[in-house]
């Protein structure tokens, strides 16, 4: 008996090691997909309440690129904006969500920041999803903060 448990100890602590020393997943591919996912979607339509590659609207292409990463998240700007966690703009990292304001009101618009100063968003109607420079004036002037949803 007492062998039985000398053992069962030995498999306990041999167990708990093995989880103490798992690496932490800093969700590097999760954010690899979510970029490659809304790169792909480049050129595709603006739609007013799309999410699909039909048409997207802002919050949709979010919506859509952390969907494809196994990612929910919620469906319009607001609720995105309160989903996750402010910070600053220099600490941005690719998947992070920028927020502007390009309307008087609580109107927000919102883009995927894709690393070296770029952000892909899916602008307005009439316009298709796109890249943009987060330091061109338009945007600088316009922006509100920086929201990470992926810990």
């Amino acid at each position: 008996m007492r062998r039985l448990a000398t053992l069962l100890l030995i498999v306990v602590l041999a167990v708990l090691a093995g989880c103490a020393s798992a690496p932490k997943d800093d969700f590097g591919a999760q954010r690899q997909a979510i970029i490659e996912t809304a790169l792909g979607q480049l050129g595709r339509p603006y739609r007013y309440g799309g999410r699909d590659p039909s048409g997207f609207d802002c919050s949709g292409l979010v919506q859509f690129s952390y969907a494809e990463a196994g990612v929910i998240v919620p469906r319009d700007t607001k609720s995105q904006r309160d989903f996750g966690k402010t910070i600053e703009l220099d600490q941005a990292r690719p998947g992070d969500l920028l927020f502007y304001r390009f309307e008087r009101g609580n109107g927000l618009h919102v883009g995927l920041y894709i690393g070296d100063g770029r952000m892909v968003h899916a602008p307005a109607s009439g316009k298709q999803v796109s890249l943009v420079a987060v330091e061109a004036p338009e945007w600088k002037k316009r922006y509100v903060e920086t929201v990470r949803l992926l810990r």
